[in-house]
């Protein structure tokens, strides 16, 4: 009896496969994203476009629709705040909004033909659909809560925000025990460096902003706890992105399905844990009965033409649109490409590239438009040379990542057909 294994070039399995052969007895070996068809079968027809071409789509796409919602975010909220809602409001509509477009999304996909395989079956197991909602979730809360100016100031937010990178990098080697080479380490550490870069007129007031604070002067506990709560609240994104990588690289995952279930899980976590917005110390609210007065506000505004709700369902579709293809070409990053890792550091690109926006486009509130209005400071300069140092450490990892996944298929030295 003969296995059919196929094996993605750009994985990091290829060195487990001798040990599946013993197990397994005789078994046809595919390879195919590799330089080359390894199949026993020359009829097997070749994709439209090579892998590498493909990825560099995907993340082009990826970095584009995450630089839309990197924008559309404050504006977003800012007019949420201004019209009386609340920030839990925000994440919940965004959750319960994007699992129905998914939704429909993979049913388009799937009556359409273009995946005939796409399902709103879950073909995950019920705990690590749930475990990515709550990941989610944790992330927003950490995240929403720890991010006004007088608990982390915004010249320390961006350096906190590249932790992901690092949690990422662990948890991808105690959970799925992958790790990186050292040449790819190091590229790794020329992005961080290059994000360090980009932030450094924030770090240093250089921007005129000085440390960022408002309101009340923080005792020196709570200039400890909240910097490192926002910190913290990266660690379900890094959990997050590993879970997803052991998910989407099976064979018999399909991606719309799995992003559909994450999201409709993320949205009953949020529901469970909406009395964290009125904890005293911690929410937004002072009280159970103000977060039911914001959250009566904000949801109605969602749904309203009035100008007193200063257009909030029009921001709310711009960022929500751009939170569900950010997600989609993320979770198609990890699943096509290297991996978990190399989809989060083409995410360090999203915050310069987002920063150079600004720099060239202001926003009118009153008019709720974006005005070519292009200023160089400081900032600016900051912010190329850092997305200087970071663009050629995507580049690096890429490359290197394909090269050790091809020298890796060509040490295993695997015949088409082994037999025990």
């Amino acid at each position: 009896m003969s296995n059919r294994v196929v094996v993605d070039d750009d994985d990091d399995e290829r060195s487990s496969l001798l040990s599946r052969v013993n197990r397994q007895g005789s078994v046809n070996i595919v390879f195919k994203d590799g330089p080359r068809e390894r199949s026993g079968s020359s009829s097997e027809s070749r994709p439209l476009i090579s892998p590498t071409v493909r990825n560099i789509i995907i993340a082009v796409l990826n970095v584009i629709t995450n630089v839309m919602m990197n924008v559309s975010l404050p504006i977003y909220a800012g007019t949420m705040d201004e019209v009386g809602g609340d920030a839990f409001v925000l994440l919940m509509n965004t959750s319960f909004t994007v699992s129905i477009l998914f939704a429909i999304m993979t049913l388009i996909v799937k009556y359409t033909k273009l995946d005939p395989k796409a399902s709103l079956r879950p073909k995950s197991s019920w705990k690590v659909l749930i475990a990515m909602g709550l990941f989610t979730t944790l992330n927003g809360i950490l995240v929403v809560n720890a991010s006004p100016p007088n608990r982390t100031p915004p010249y320390l937010q961006g350096i906190l925000a590249s932790t992901v990178i690092p949690y990422t990098v662990l948890c991808r080697l105690i959970i799925l025990r992958k790790g990186i080479s050292t040449v790819r380490a190091l590229c790794t550490c020329v992005v961080l460096a290059g994000l360090f870069i980009t932030t450094e007129p924030q770090t240093f007031g250089l921007d005129g902003s000085g440390n960022g604070d408002s309101g009340p002067t923080p005792s020196v506990l709570q200039r400890i706890i909240w910097p490192l709560c926002f910190a913290l609240g990266f660690l379900p994104i890094g959990l997050s992105n590993v879970f997803c990588e052991k998910e989407l690289k099976k064979d018999e995952c399909e991606s719309l399905g799995f992003i559909t279930w994450t999201n409709v899980f993320q949205f009953v976590t949020l529901l469970f844990f909406f009395w964290t917005d009125f904890v005293p110390g911690f929410g937004m609210s002072s009280s159970a009965s103000e977060f039911f007065t914001k959250f009566g506000k904000g949801f109605s505004c969602l749904f309203s033409s009035a100008t007193s709700c200063r257009g909030l369902a029009g921001k709310a579709w711009l960022f929500n649109v751009g939170y569900v293809f950010g997600n989609l070409f993320q979770f198609l990053l990890i699943q096509y490409a290297e991996g978990s890792v190399f989809a989060v550091i083409i995410q360090a690109m999203v915050t310069p590239i987002a920063t150079i926006f600004w720099t060239l486009f202001s926003y009118d509130q009153k008019a709720d438009i974006f005005k070519w209005n292009p200023v160089m400071n400081t900032t600016t300069g900051f912010t190329l040379s850092g997305l200087a140092v970071i663009v050629p450490g995507v580049l690096l990892y890429n490359y290197f990542s394909r090269k050790e996944a091809q020298a890796a298929a060509r040490s295993t030295d695997i015949s088409i057909n082994v037999v025990n």
